[in-house]
């Protein structure tokens, strides 16, 4: 059985994808400094593009997640057991990355560290600031098929956090404060019995400083033979980029386009935009969300200070500042051509097809 293991749980939005490719291509590196990073023999199914250990969670967790069906949770359940002897295989330290656990309620983080059975857990958070990561999510709110307003999106986030901390920590909805609200956060998992939880600030670039923090957070080898520069992370869309999808997930979904289709032309967008050079300015938080968003940046380091978690790398990192926000907000021109381009996603494909392959496929439609 492992004697420690090392539990990385994201948050979202802070290179947690970088930092598994990191450990996916390092795995060789590790293992000859006797740590395992478990590479799920089945990872490459579905659309994952990097070994990590979320989805084997879902298997032990299941509807704990609210985007996991028990039915889903059901086919999952192989992969976590199968997780689960490499660990009890393993004589030294194991990592484990999966950035969903940092949403878990209480309950949850007891079961896992209990079915783990592990009394050495120390648990890692890769950390962004809240200006920056807010955008980000809302924007993967809208890469997954929704058409809501950033304005409306951090309302609904406000509303969650007035109700307090009782309320986020039973509703299984309020998942972005239990992740986001770092020192209730730390809180959980120390109390639920982690041996240490440290807080790894994202400095956003260079990836190189991301990487060295963590590892010396995770107390892992500096991996420096991996070739960071050949690893690019998620890259995100633009703020006129945004709304187009926006607008086009509310005509997919009152014209009641089948999901998986809906998705197909969701992915030729988003690959077109990214192709693009001019591409117009990156989200940014709304000028009027501006005061409180710092408000609730500088409540949340307070409290975090007060932990006993570890902070590796610089608090700063983490402030949100509504006097360093310059971006404007998209112009018209801007969102006009983000408009064009999705358009000729589908136009220039159709172009090139032949008419024998057009009528071949109307008449397969027709008879189908």
């Amino acid at each position: 059985m492992a004697s420690k293991i090392v539990l990385h749980i994201g948050l979202q939005k802070s290179g947690t994808t970088f930092l598994q490719h990191m450990l996916h291509d390092g795995h060789d590196a590790l293992a000859a400094a006797d740590v395992l990073y478990p590479i799920p023999p089945d990872w490459e199914r579905g659309k994952r593009t990097v070994a990590n250990h979320e989805w084997s969670s879902y298997g032990l967790l299941g509807t704990e997640y609210p985007w996991v069906s028990e039915v889903r949770a059901s086919r999952e359940e192989p992969s976590w057991h199968a997780l689960l002897d490499q660990v009890n295989a393993w004589p030294s330290t194991v990592v484990l990355s999966a950035e969903a656990l940092s949403v878990i309620r209480a309950d949850a983080v007891h079961h896992l560290l209990d079915s783990l059975g592990v009394a050495d857990v120390e648990v890692v958070v890769t950390a962004r600031s809240l200006g920056r990561s807010l955008p980000s999510l809302w924007q993967q709110h809208i890469r997954n098929g929704r058409s809501m307003s950033f304005e409306a999106y951090l309302g609904g986030l406000a509303a969650q956090r007035d109700k307090g901390w009782d309320h986020i920590e039973a509703d299984p909805d309020a998942h972005i404060w239990r992740a986001f609200t770092l020192n209730r956060l730390v809180l959980r998992w120390s109390e639920a019995g982690a041996s240490q939880v440290s807080v790894v600030t994202s400095p956003g670039r260079p990836p190189e400083l991301l990487l060295e923090r963590f590892t010396q957070a995770a107390g892992l080898p500096r991996l420096t033979h991996v070739p960071v520069a050949d690893r690019r992370a998620h890259t995100g869309l633009t703020a006129p980029e945004t709304l187009v999808l926006a607008s086009l997930n509310a005509a997919l979904r009152e014209n009641a386009w089948p999901e998986r289709k809906a998705d197909q032309v969701r992915q030729a967008i988003t690959e077109r935009f990214q192709a693009r050079e001019q591409r117009g300015g990156k989200v940014a938080i709304p000028p009027e969300w501006r005061p409180r968003l710092a408000a609730w940046s500088g409540d949340d380091l307070t409290a975090l200070e007060d932990t006993d978690a570890r902070v590796v790398g610089d608090l700063k990192d983490l402030r949100y500042d509504a006097d360093l926000e310059k971006t404007l907000p998209p112009t018209a021109e801007e969102t006009g051509r983000a408009g064009a381009e999705a358009a000729l996603a589908f136009a220039e494909p159709a172009l090139r097809e032949s008419p024998i392959r057009r009528n071949t496929r109307r008449l397969r439609r027709l008879i189908g």
